[in-house]
């Protein structure tokens, strides 16, 4: 888990309390959570590559720093909170050929490249 503070170099809403974020600079961005106090807590590790959602779940592919391939992330928001763990409400690391296999059609969430 990362937290975040305010004064960022990238800063737009995905859906409800989710955003994207640019600590430094606007090519390192992450998929975040935004807590009441202000400050966000990193949801999905590595640098945003693609993202999408619907009514219940958020799909994030990152691309992890010392990882070639990128990594598939299936948030449920409706399990979501600032005080939630990790397991309760994520399903990840998933590989390319995990994603399409088993989520990718069964959610039918279409992703868009994060530019």
């Amino acid at each position: 888990m990362t937290l975040y503070s305010c004064g960022f170099a990238y800063e737009k809403q995905v859906t409800g309390k989710y955003y994207i974020i640019g600590v430094d600079t606007k090519e390192e961005l992450s998929l975040s959570y935004a807590l009441g106090s202000g400050d966000y807590v990193g949801k999905a590790p590595g640098r945003l590559l693609e993202y999408g959602f619907n009514d219940t779940f958020l799909v994030a592919k990152t691309n992890e720093y010392k990882k070639g391939s990128p990594s598939y992330y299936i948030i449920d928001m409706t399990k979501d909170s600032e005080l939630a763990r990790e397991e309760t409400y994520r399903v990840g690391p998933l590989t390319e050929d995990e994603y399409n296999r088993t989520w990718k059609q069964r959610m039918n969430i279409q992703l868009k490249v994060v530019r």
